[in-house]
């Protein structure tokens, strides 16, 4: 079975573990991926959110070997 890549503002905040008001914010600051409209319904794009969380693990030193 397929998986649409798609998921709704709620699956969204509840992934970066913020509130969905928090996620507009930082949409609207330019600082998280932008959502779409299909059909009247918004979806983000879950390889976004997730490289969006990836980028600032990377940002913060996480996933680099240790010296």
């Amino acid at each position: 079975m397929t998986y649409s890549d798609n998921i709704p503002r709620k699956e969204v905040a509840r992934i970066v573990n913020v509130s969905e008001s928090t996620i507009y914010r930082w949409v609207d600051a330019g600082k998280f991926p932008e959502p779409f409209q299909l059909n009247d319904h918004t979806f983000f794009s879950r390889k976004e959110v997730l490289a969006f969380i990836e980028e600032k693990k990377k940002k913060r030193g996480f996933g680099k070997p240790k010296k």
